[in-house]
């Protein structure tokens, strides 16, 4: 009759038996860690100098009304330029 002991390291080595099992899917992934991703991403993002700067943060961008103006007259249309005149494509068809 086996002894609690022996019981014990049989039931520890037959579930680490069991849990090498899983091991292998837990291997074939492509990302880094199993929240990251894809590994050329983060290392992209890693090697960025400044990812995300400070000044980015600014929404309130000032403006010249006078400034805007003339760049909205200067593409505002002064012409109409009418397109040349195209003969209709024929429409009947021959079977």
């Amino acid at each position: 009759m086996p002894s609690a002991r022996n019981r014990t390291a049989i039931a520890v080595l037959g579930a680490c038996l069991l849990m090498s099992g899983c091991a292998d899917y837990m291997a074939h992934r492509d990302s880094v860690t199993l929240g990251l991703g894809d590994a050329p991403q983060a290392n992209i993002g890693i090697q960025t100098i400044d990812p995300f700067p400070k000044e980015a943060w600014n929404t309130r961008i000032d403006g010249d009304g006078r400034v805007v103006a003339r760049a909205q007259q200067r593409y505002a249309p002064t012409a109409v330029i009418v397109p040349a005149a195209v003969a209709p494509a024929a429409t009947e068809t021959t079977n």
